[in-house]
């Protein structure tokens, strides 16, 4: 999600954020994956490579307020989930795939291979079907890392 900010998604990626914007396609993302993608721009100061200098506000406004992201909502369902796979993930990942598999979203948007049991999208991929509903990680490992 931070290489969005910065226009450094690869192809694949680069067309589900576009198709959101568009309308034609929704991502979704917990809350847990966006505050990541805030504290990654404001605290690591480089994304992809580039300089970055922004606030807090900003980078929600551009994710979610003015951006493409929705918000996706967390409920007993998720966590029940979330309780059957915190023995194998993280706590991020654990609440994303959680998300993911209670709102039925087509795939996860990233490169961390962490997320091969489930359904991915980063590099390529058919994802030109109209009104698929993703679920973003915020993910800034570097490409060469894409999950297969």
């Amino acid at each position: 999600m931070a290489r969005y900010l910065v226009d450094q998604l690869p192809p694949a990626a680069d067309d589900v954020f576009k198709r959101s914007e568009r309308g034609i396609d929704v991502i979704e993302a917990p809350t847990v994956t966006v505050s990541e993608a805030i504290w990654t721009a404001v605290n690591k100061n480089t994304i992809a490579g580039i300089t970055v200098e922004t606030t807090p506000n900003a980078v929600l406004r551009g994710l979610v307020n003015d951006g493409p992201v929705r918000i996706a909502p967390t409920d007993d369902q998720d966590l029940a989930v979330y309780g059957s796979l915190i023995d194998h993930h993280t706590l991020h990942d654990a609440l994303l795939i959680a998300n993911h598999r209670i709102r039925g979203t087509e795939a996860i948007i990233t490169n961390d291979e962490n997320f091969t049991s489930e359904e991915t999208v980063w590099r390529t991929g058919d994802w030109r079907r109209v009104g698929r509903s993703y679920a973003s990680n915020q993910s800034i490992q570097p490409i060469e890392r894409a999950v297969a």
